[in-house]
């Protein structure tokens, strides 16, 4: 084969391994990577913090030098992330354990950690899925288009950002438009039960598949989930919780969003006797 057929074979055979996901190449010898990763560690990630609500935001979401982290197997990953969550007792001290957190997904590409907006402690809570590109730009939660659906949802209800609670069940936003994977959700889990548990909330509004996954523990498709109330016991606090797609999805397809408005009159009258008005 010719020099220029080489350089044509070596190309296509990269694009197909780009195509692939192989972002990796191997040594003929295996490497223990954990163990690797482990001693390669040296200071904390570089994480930009929204406030909290109300609250001053922790000194551990200040700026900080970036770090290697260490590499965990997910089960372990999983179990360290339930002992971190329960650790924390405030609201501010969660926020300070996931940012800190060594095997989050994430950390390390996003430019901003955002945990939550509104209000700390209001009946209502919305957990989403993860900040958005907006969010990315700006390093404010909650904000762009979606936001703006969001926003119209919870007046046509009577509600507003001072009465309500916004979180995300990753507070970074995962690169691309990449899904969280089972074991990227089972890491955030404990962290975004345990934020549910110390927000109390009376009503939880899951939107998107991510939050539906992590506090219902279940595979079912949103279509599925959608018109029906569930009990969740997140912890000590037991919170009634009702699935909508995600904003993202309403803002893609409008016909979702008669079946979210029926549900948001639902989610309504747990909160209060009167239903709102209609959504726009």
């Amino acid at each position: 084969m010719e020099k220029g057929g080489d350089l044509q074979a070596l190309a296509a055979l990269l694009d197909w391994y780009v195509e692939s996901g192989v972002d990796l190449a191997l040594d003929d010898a295996p490497h223990d990577r954990y163990a690797e990763s482990a001693r390669a560690v040296s200071a904390p990630a570089q994480i930009v913090a929204a406030p909290l609500a109300r609250e001053e935001a922790p000194a551990a979401l200040r700026r900080a030098e970036p770090r290697a982290r260490p590499l965990a197997a997910p089960d372990e990953a999983a179990r360290a992330a339930e002992e971190a969550a329960a650790r924390a007792d405030t609201l501010q001290e969660l926020a300070a354990a996931l940012a800190e957190f060594p095997h989050a997904p994430f950390r390390d590409m996003a430019r901003h950690f955002l945990f939550s907006a509104g209000t700390a402690g209001a009946p209502l809570m919305v957990l989403g899925g993860a900040p958005g590109a907006t969010e990315e730009t700006t390093g404010e939660a909650f904000c762009g288009e979606q936001a703006r659906l969001l926003d119209n949802m919870l007046k046509a209800i009577g509600r507003g950002r001072e009465t309500a609670y916004l979180a995300y069940v990753s507070p970074w936003r995962p690169p691309g438009v990449m899904s969280m994977t089972p074991p990227q959700l089972a890491i955030f889990a404990p962290f975004a039960r345990r934020h549910v548990e110390l927000a109390r909330p009376d009503v939880l509004l899951l939107f998107g598949e991510a939050p539906a996954r992590v506090m219902l523990a279940t595979n079912e498709p949103i279509g599925k989930l959608r018109g029906k109330a569930f009990e969740v016991e997140c912890g000590a606090h037991t919170v009634r919780a009702f699935v909508f797609s995600s904003l993202d999805a309403m803002l893609k397809t409008p016909a979702l969003k008669p079946a979210a408005w029926r549900d948001l009159q639902a989610a309504a009258r747990s909160l209060s006797p009167q239903a709102g008005r209609g959504l726009g």
